[in-house]
Protein backbone atom coordinates (compact mmCIF):
# COMPACT_ATOMS: atom_id res chain seq x y z
CA UNK A 1 0.00 0.00 0.00
CA UNK A 2 1.16 3.45 -1.12
CA UNK A 3 0.68 6.19 1.13
CA UNK A 4 0.55 9.57 0.06
CA UNK A 5 0.34 12.14 3.14
CA UNK A 6 -0.72 15.76 2.39
CA UNK A 7 -1.65 16.72 5.71
CA UNK A 8 -2.13 20.33 4.57
CA UNK A 9 -4.75 19.64 2.33
CA UNK A 10 -6.90 17.83 5.53
CA UNK A 11 -6.79 21.14 7.07
CA UNK A 12 -8.53 22.96 4.31
CA UNK A 13 -11.47 20.66 4.78
CA UNK A 14 -11.76 20.94 8.54
CA UNK A 15 -11.63 24.72 7.89
CA UNK A 16 -14.54 24.89 5.79
CA UNK A 17 -16.18 22.86 7.51
CA UNK A 18 -16.24 25.48 10.30
CA UNK A 19 -17.57 28.23 7.65
CA UNK A 20 -20.42 25.54 6.94
CA UNK A 21 -21.50 25.27 10.94
CA UNK A 22 -21.33 28.77 11.36
CA UNK A 23 -24.97 28.91 9.10
CA UNK A 24 -25.97 26.02 10.70
CA UNK A 25 -25.90 27.64 14.40
CA UNK A 26 -27.47 30.45 12.79
CA UNK A 27 -30.40 28.78 11.72
CA UNK A 28 -30.67 26.66 14.49
CA UNK A 29 -30.96 29.64 16.50
CA UNK A 30 -33.62 31.05 14.01
CA UNK A 31 -35.77 28.23 14.19
CA UNK A 32 -35.87 28.78 18.59
CA UNK A 33 -33.42 25.46 18.72
CA UNK A 34 -30.84 26.84 21.50
CA UNK A 35 -30.15 23.65 22.77
CA UNK A 36 -28.57 22.70 18.97
CA UNK A 37 -27.38 25.41 18.37
CA UNK A 38 -24.84 25.89 21.71
CA UNK A 39 -23.96 22.51 20.55
CA UNK A 40 -22.90 23.08 17.37
CA UNK A 41 -21.41 26.75 18.62
CA UNK A 42 -19.33 24.75 21.64
CA UNK A 43 -18.16 21.97 18.83
CA UNK A 44 -17.34 24.76 16.15
CA UNK A 45 -15.18 26.59 18.29
CA UNK A 46 -13.40 22.99 19.82
CA UNK A 47 -12.53 22.52 16.33
CA UNK A 48 -11.33 25.53 15.64
CA UNK A 49 -9.41 25.79 18.23
CA UNK A 50 -7.29 22.25 17.67
CA UNK A 51 -7.14 23.18 14.30
CA UNK A 52 -4.85 26.19 15.22
CA UNK A 53 -3.07 24.36 17.72
CA UNK A 54 -2.21 21.84 14.96
CA UNK A 55 -1.69 23.98 11.84
CA UNK A 56 1.09 25.74 13.34
CA UNK A 57 3.76 23.31 11.69
CA UNK A 58 1.87 23.88 8.39
CA UNK A 59 1.79 27.36 7.14
CA UNK A 60 -0.57 28.99 4.49
CA UNK A 61 -1.74 32.01 3.44
CA UNK A 62 -4.96 30.79 2.07
CA UNK A 63 -5.73 28.91 4.86
CA UNK A 64 -5.39 31.46 7.74
CA UNK A 65 -7.06 33.91 5.35
CA UNK A 66 -10.41 31.48 5.77
CA UNK A 67 -9.41 30.30 8.99
CA UNK A 68 -10.10 33.81 9.98
CA UNK A 69 -13.34 34.30 8.42
CA UNK A 70 -14.71 30.93 10.27
CA UNK A 71 -14.01 32.58 13.60
CA UNK A 72 -16.01 35.68 12.86
CA UNK A 73 -18.27 34.28 10.98
CA UNK A 74 -19.17 31.84 14.09
CA UNK A 75 -19.21 35.03 16.71
CA UNK A 76 -20.76 37.25 14.22
CA UNK A 77 -23.63 34.92 12.86
CA UNK A 78 -24.21 34.28 16.14
CA UNK A 79 -24.72 37.49 17.75
CA UNK A 80 -26.34 39.07 14.94
CA UNK A 81 -29.59 36.59 15.13
CA UNK A 82 -29.67 36.84 19.03
CA UNK A 83 -29.59 40.60 17.97
CA UNK A 84 -33.29 39.87 15.39
CA UNK A 85 -34.54 37.57 18.38
CA UNK A 86 -34.15 40.57 21.04
CA UNK A 87 -32.15 38.28 23.23
CA UNK A 88 -29.20 40.53 23.13
CA UNK A 89 -28.41 44.39 22.37
CA UNK A 90 -28.34 45.27 18.78
CA UNK A 91 -25.24 47.24 19.86
CA UNK A 92 -23.63 44.52 21.25
CA UNK A 93 -23.83 42.94 17.60
CA UNK A 94 -23.15 45.97 15.92
CA UNK A 95 -19.94 46.35 17.76
CA UNK A 96 -19.05 42.90 16.83
CA UNK A 97 -19.50 43.24 13.19
CA UNK A 98 -17.78 46.39 13.43
CA UNK A 99 -14.49 45.47 14.04
CA UNK A 100 -14.49 42.59 12.12
CA UNK A 101 -15.45 44.72 9.19
CA UNK A 102 -13.09 47.04 9.88
CA UNK A 103 -10.48 44.57 9.75
CA UNK A 104 -11.94 42.59 6.17
CA UNK A 105 -11.77 45.58 4.56
CA UNK A 106 -8.65 46.99 5.43
CA UNK A 107 -6.74 43.56 5.30
CA UNK A 108 -8.75 43.16 1.56
CA UNK A 109 -7.38 46.36 0.53
CA UNK A 110 -3.72 45.26 1.71
CA UNK A 111 -3.88 41.73 -0.48
CA UNK A 112 -5.66 43.74 -3.51
CA UNK A 113 -2.51 46.05 -3.18
CA UNK A 114 0.07 43.18 -2.86
CA UNK A 115 -1.31 39.52 -2.69
CA UNK A 116 2.01 38.60 -0.49
CA UNK A 117 0.82 39.28 2.86
CA UNK A 118 -0.61 36.73 5.55
CA UNK A 119 -2.65 37.22 8.46
CA UNK A 120 -1.43 36.63 12.16
CA UNK A 121 -3.74 37.68 14.99
CA UNK A 122 -2.31 39.53 17.42
CA UNK A 123 -2.75 38.42 20.74
CA UNK A 124 -5.46 40.80 21.92
CA UNK A 125 -7.64 39.94 18.78
CA UNK A 126 -7.54 36.22 20.00
CA UNK A 127 -8.12 37.13 23.46
CA UNK A 128 -11.19 39.20 22.36
CA UNK A 129 -12.42 36.46 20.55
CA UNK A 130 -12.36 33.95 23.20
CA UNK A 131 -14.39 36.44 25.52
CA UNK A 132 -16.75 36.72 22.84
CA UNK A 133 -16.97 33.24 22.45
CA UNK A 134 -18.18 32.82 26.27
CA UNK A 135 -20.29 35.69 26.55
CA UNK A 136 -22.30 34.47 23.32
CA UNK A 137 -23.04 30.97 25.25
CA UNK A 138 -25.45 32.32 28.44
CA UNK A 139 -28.08 33.87 25.83
CA UNK A 140 -28.37 30.94 23.53
CA UNK A 141 -29.29 28.50 26.63
CA UNK A 142 -31.41 30.50 28.81
CA UNK A 143 -31.88 33.84 27.06
CA UNK A 144 -29.76 35.97 29.79
CA UNK A 145 -26.66 37.99 29.21
CA UNK A 146 -24.25 37.32 31.79
CA UNK A 147 -22.94 41.49 31.81
CA UNK A 148 -19.80 40.38 33.36
CA UNK A 149 -18.82 38.42 30.80
CA UNK A 150 -20.27 40.59 28.14
CA UNK A 151 -18.51 43.71 29.50
CA UNK A 152 -15.04 42.41 29.04
CA UNK A 153 -15.47 40.80 26.04
CA UNK A 154 -17.10 44.33 24.21
CA UNK A 155 -13.84 46.30 26.23
CA UNK A 156 -11.53 43.79 24.40
CA UNK A 157 -13.24 44.04 20.62
CA UNK A 158 -13.47 47.65 21.05
CA UNK A 159 -9.19 47.51 22.36
CA UNK A 160 -8.47 45.14 19.63
CA UNK A 161 -10.29 47.26 16.94
CA UNK A 162 -8.10 50.38 18.00
CA UNK A 163 -5.29 48.45 18.23
CA UNK A 164 -5.47 46.76 14.77
CA UNK A 165 -4.90 51.00 13.33
CA UNK A 166 -1.32 50.43 15.36
CA UNK A 167 -0.08 46.92 14.54
CA UNK A 168 -2.31 45.80 11.06
CA UNK A 169 -2.82 41.56 11.39
CA UNK A 170 -2.33 41.27 7.83
CA UNK A 171 1.45 41.78 7.10
CA UNK A 172 3.40 41.59 4.71
CA UNK A 173 5.56 37.91 3.85
CA UNK A 174 8.75 37.44 1.60
CA UNK A 175 7.94 33.69 0.86
CA UNK A 176 5.75 33.47 -2.33
CA UNK A 177 1.99 33.50 -2.05
CA UNK A 178 0.13 30.12 -2.64
CA UNK A 179 -3.30 32.60 -3.65
CA UNK A 180 -2.61 32.17 -7.44
CA UNK A 181 -2.61 28.30 -7.12
CA UNK A 182 -6.44 28.09 -5.74
CA UNK A 183 -8.77 30.16 -8.30
CA UNK A 184 -11.98 28.35 -8.05
CA UNK A 185 -12.37 28.85 -11.71
CA UNK A 186 -9.77 27.02 -12.58
CA UNK A 187 -10.29 24.32 -9.86
CA UNK A 188 -14.25 23.72 -10.49
CA UNK A 189 -15.08 20.79 -12.84
CA UNK A 190 -18.41 19.84 -13.59
CA UNK A 191 -18.16 16.80 -11.47
CA UNK A 192 -17.71 19.34 -8.60
CA UNK A 193 -20.98 20.83 -9.47
CA UNK A 194 -22.82 17.58 -8.00
CA UNK A 195 -20.60 17.17 -5.07
CA UNK A 196 -21.95 20.70 -4.40
CA UNK A 197 -25.61 19.60 -4.42
CA UNK A 198 -24.44 16.77 -1.88
CA UNK A 199 -23.63 19.02 0.52
CA UNK A 200 -26.72 20.91 -0.19
CA UNK A 201 -29.34 18.24 0.20
CA UNK A 202 -27.01 17.67 3.56
CA UNK A 203 -27.54 21.37 4.68
CA UNK A 204 -31.40 21.14 3.70
CA UNK A 205 -31.37 17.75 6.00
CA UNK A 206 -30.25 19.88 8.89
CA UNK A 207 -33.00 22.46 8.54
CA UNK A 208 -35.43 19.73 8.25
CA UNK A 209 -34.01 17.91 11.25
CA UNK A 210 -34.11 21.19 13.45
CA UNK A 211 -37.45 22.10 11.98
CA UNK A 212 -38.53 18.53 13.67
CA UNK A 213 -39.74 17.22 9.60
CA UNK A 214 -37.84 13.71 10.20
CA UNK A 215 -39.61 11.68 7.46
CA UNK A 216 -38.37 14.29 4.68
CA UNK A 217 -34.99 14.68 6.45
CA UNK A 218 -34.40 11.15 6.12
CA UNK A 219 -35.67 11.29 2.48
CA UNK A 220 -33.10 13.61 1.75
CA UNK A 221 -30.42 12.09 3.18
CA UNK A 222 -31.25 9.16 0.91
CA UNK A 223 -30.96 11.32 -1.85
CA UNK A 224 -27.41 12.80 -0.97
CA UNK A 225 -26.06 9.03 -0.91
CA UNK A 226 -27.05 8.79 -4.79
CA UNK A 227 -25.33 12.09 -5.51
CA UNK A 228 -22.24 11.34 -3.95
CA UNK A 229 -22.34 7.71 -5.62
CA UNK A 230 -23.00 10.02 -8.66
CA UNK A 231 -20.32 12.68 -8.49
CA UNK A 232 -17.74 9.78 -8.43
CA UNK A 233 -18.95 8.24 -11.46
CA UNK A 234 -19.10 11.37 -13.43
CA UNK A 235 -15.58 12.66 -12.21
CA UNK A 236 -14.11 9.19 -13.47
CA UNK A 237 -16.20 8.83 -16.46
CA UNK A 238 -15.02 12.37 -17.72
CA UNK A 239 -11.44 11.97 -16.45
CA UNK A 240 -12.17 15.03 -13.38
CA UNK A 241 -10.47 13.08 -10.72
CA UNK A 242 -8.13 15.41 -9.01
CA UNK A 243 -7.28 16.61 -5.58
CA UNK A 244 -9.44 19.28 -5.27
CA UNK A 245 -12.28 17.04 -6.27
CA UNK A 246 -11.70 14.88 -3.35
CA UNK A 247 -11.09 17.49 -0.89
CA UNK A 248 -14.38 19.03 -1.79
CA UNK A 249 -15.75 15.62 -1.87
CA UNK A 250 -14.84 15.14 1.80
CA UNK A 251 -15.95 17.99 2.73
CA UNK A 252 -19.58 17.25 1.27
CA UNK A 253 -19.88 13.80 3.30
CA UNK A 254 -18.10 15.36 6.55
CA UNK A 255 -21.66 17.47 6.25
CA UNK A 256 -23.95 15.27 4.81
CA UNK A 257 -23.18 12.44 6.47
CA UNK A 258 -21.82 13.22 9.72
CA UNK A 259 -22.87 17.09 10.63
CA UNK A 260 -26.46 15.86 9.47
CA UNK A 261 -27.07 12.42 11.04
CA UNK A 262 -25.76 13.55 14.19
CA UNK A 263 -28.01 16.67 14.49
CA UNK A 264 -30.59 13.98 13.41
CA UNK A 265 -30.36 11.71 15.93
CA UNK A 266 -29.98 14.86 18.63
CA UNK A 267 -33.35 15.96 17.35
CA UNK A 268 -35.10 13.19 17.61
CA UNK A 269 -34.02 12.87 21.18
CA UNK A 270 -35.13 16.48 21.82
CA UNK A 271 -38.77 15.95 20.99
CA UNK A 272 -39.10 11.93 22.11
CA UNK A 273 -41.43 11.17 25.50
CA UNK A 274 -40.06 9.30 28.10
CA UNK A 275 -36.31 9.92 27.49
CA UNK A 276 -34.82 11.49 30.76
CA UNK A 277 -31.69 13.87 31.05
CA UNK A 278 -28.89 10.94 31.48
CA UNK A 279 -30.08 9.41 28.18
CA UNK A 280 -29.63 13.04 26.34
CA UNK A 281 -26.60 13.65 27.87
CA UNK A 282 -25.20 10.14 26.75
CA UNK A 283 -26.60 10.85 23.17
CA UNK A 284 -25.05 13.90 23.41
CA UNK A 285 -21.44 12.37 23.89
CA UNK A 286 -22.19 9.73 21.33
CA UNK A 287 -23.04 12.06 18.36
CA UNK A 288 -19.87 14.18 19.25
CA UNK A 289 -18.12 10.90 19.16
CA UNK A 290 -19.30 9.58 15.82
CA UNK A 291 -18.87 13.16 14.10
CA UNK A 292 -15.32 13.27 15.53
CA UNK A 293 -14.92 9.71 13.72
CA UNK A 294 -16.39 10.61 10.97
CA UNK A 295 -14.09 13.55 10.45
CA UNK A 296 -10.95 11.39 11.15
CA UNK A 297 -12.18 8.41 9.10
CA UNK A 298 -12.19 10.99 6.13
CA UNK A 299 -8.98 12.77 6.98
CA UNK A 300 -7.40 9.42 6.84
CA UNK A 301 -8.63 8.55 3.62
CA UNK A 302 -7.67 11.76 1.93
CA UNK A 303 -4.00 10.55 2.62
CA UNK A 304 -4.07 7.56 1.72
CA UNK A 305 -4.28 6.15 -1.76
CA UNK A 306 -5.59 2.46 -0.98
CA UNK A 307 -6.47 0.85 -4.50
CA UNK A 308 -10.21 -1.46 -4.93
CA UNK A 309 -11.36 -1.25 -1.27
CA UNK A 310 -11.61 1.84 1.51
CA UNK A 311 -10.18 1.36 5.03
CA UNK A 312 -13.09 1.64 7.38
CA UNK A 313 -16.67 2.11 6.55
CA UNK A 314 -17.55 4.64 4.30
CA UNK A 315 -19.03 7.69 6.28
CA UNK A 316 -21.55 7.10 3.08
CA UNK A 317 -23.07 4.65 5.00
CA UNK A 318 -24.39 6.35 7.69
CA UNK A 319 -27.19 8.11 4.96
CA UNK A 320 -28.36 4.78 4.08
CA UNK A 321 -28.32 3.21 7.88
CA UNK A 322 -29.92 5.97 9.76
CA UNK A 323 -33.09 6.66 7.77
CA UNK A 324 -33.22 3.11 7.77
CA UNK A 325 -33.27 2.90 11.13
CA UNK A 326 -35.89 5.78 11.19
CA UNK A 327 -38.35 3.97 8.76
CA UNK A 328 -37.89 0.85 10.50
CA UNK A 329 -38.97 2.72 14.14
CA UNK A 330 -36.38 1.59 15.71
CA UNK A 331 -36.76 3.09 19.68
CA UNK A 332 -34.97 6.44 20.09
CA UNK A 333 -33.63 5.13 23.04
CA UNK A 334 -31.24 3.10 20.98
CA UNK A 335 -29.51 6.04 18.35
CA UNK A 336 -26.83 6.63 20.70
CA UNK A 337 -25.45 3.33 20.52
CA UNK A 338 -26.44 2.92 17.06
CA UNK A 339 -24.20 5.74 16.31
CA UNK A 340 -21.41 4.96 18.81
CA UNK A 341 -20.85 1.66 16.69
CA UNK A 342 -20.85 3.47 13.10
CA UNK A 343 -18.31 5.38 14.92
CA UNK A 344 -16.05 2.52 15.99
CA UNK A 345 -16.50 0.60 12.38
CA UNK A 346 -15.28 4.20 10.54
CA UNK A 347 -12.10 4.65 12.33
CA UNK A 348 -11.55 1.18 12.24
CA UNK A 349 -9.05 -1.54 10.04
CA UNK A 350 -12.21 -2.94 8.60
CA UNK A 351 -11.89 -3.11 4.63
CA UNK A 352 -14.52 -2.78 2.35
CA UNK A 353 -14.61 -3.33 -1.35
CA UNK A 354 -15.62 -0.79 -3.21
CA UNK A 355 -17.82 -0.19 -5.83
CA UNK A 356 -16.97 -0.20 -9.60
Amino acid sequence: MRLRIKREKIFFTVTWLRWILAFVVGTALLLNRRNIALFIFILTALVGFFENFITRNYPSQLRMIIDFFADKLLVNIASIVLALKGIVPVWVAIIFLSRDTLLVTGGTILLYKNLRREFKPTVLGKISYFFQLMALMPPMLNRQVDWYVMSAALILTISAGVYSFVKSEFRFMRRKSDLDEFRIYKLLKFADILTLLNVALGLISIVLSISNSFKQAAFVLFIAVFFDYLDGKVAKSMKQQNTFGKELDSLADTVSFGVAPAIFGFSLMQVASGINPLQITFGIIAFTIFLFCGILRLARYNIMDLKGAFQGMPITLNGIIIPLAYFLDMPIKFYPYVYLVLGILMVSSLRVKKLH
